[in-house]
């Protein structure tokens, strides 16, 4: 088994660090760039988008309509290391030993669309390799043809995967997340580039949990963070219930 195709939406971040795990593991791979950051991008491998500043949800349906039918990787581009589980613990390991290594728990699973690695603190104590039906984030596999009738939505931009996810599930389909493989990140908004500026936008993150909210109702509710963020709470039995996943 051979490591799925590899797209990298980035902006601002010529030197993000997902790109340098990926050329160290000698993987190859897609960074998806706008017209104004291309010539920034020179030393990657760069596919041009045709506008600037239409925001996150067009560039994730954009690599979505050119990724072909089968399963593909998209990786935010602040991905800091990736990890092993192993008797409790996060072991470092390469880009290509966690994607590769990922596969094997989903790919031969014709129930599952979409998987992705957890995060790193939390993998370390999972019982599991796998659990099903839950958020996909960060470094995310999605099945192109089995997600066909789902899409990235603007209007919740900044919960557009979360939203994605939730698609998925209403379609029939399984959720994987892989524990035994994860990734550490920034927190959302905390590093220059990328979407710092819209998260930084008053009522940005309120705005794209209230629409949440409407259009999953039952599932979805309101949510105020210890640090006053604004996000939604998931209600992913409720989803899977009602879909006897």
């Amino acid at each position: 088994m051979s490591v799925t195709p590899i797209f990298v939406p980035s902006k601002g971040r010529p030197n993000a660090s997902t790109i340098r795990l990926l050329k160290e593991s000698s993987l190859q791979f897609t960074v998806v760039v706008e017209p104004q950051d291309a010539e920034r991008y020179a030393d990657a491998p760069t596919a041009v988008l045709e506008e600037n500043n239409k925001g996150i949800a067009y560039v994730r349906s954009w690599i979505k309509q050119n990724a072909g039918k089968g399963w593909y990787w998209m990786l935010d581009d602040d991905i800091t290391s990736f990890y092993k589980t192993a008797n409790g613990k996060s072991i470092r390991v390469d880009a290509a030993t966690a994607l590769l290594g990922s596969q094997k728990y989903f790919m031969g699973d014709e129930s599952v669309a979409q998987a992705s690695l957890e995060y790193q603190q939390f993998a370390w104590s999972s019982k599991k390799p796998v659990k099903y039906n839950g958020y996909c984030d960060v470094a995310v596999c999605i099945h192109a043809g089995r997600t066909r009738f789902c899409g990235y939505r603007e209007e919740v931009a900044l919960k557009e995967d979360r939203d994605f996810t939730l698609q998925v599930l209403s379609c029939g389909y399984r959720t994987a997340r892989v524990c035994a493989f994860s990734f550490a990140a920034p927190k959302n908004g905390s590093n220059a580039g990328g979407l710092q500026d819209e998260y930084a936008k008053v009522g940005n993150e309120a705005s794209a949990s209230l629409r949440m909210c409407q259009l999953w109702p039952g599932i979805c509710s309101p949510l105020t963070k210890p640090d006053g963020r604004k996000d939604v709470k998931i209600n992913w039995r409720a989803i899977t219930r009602s879909n006897n996943l």
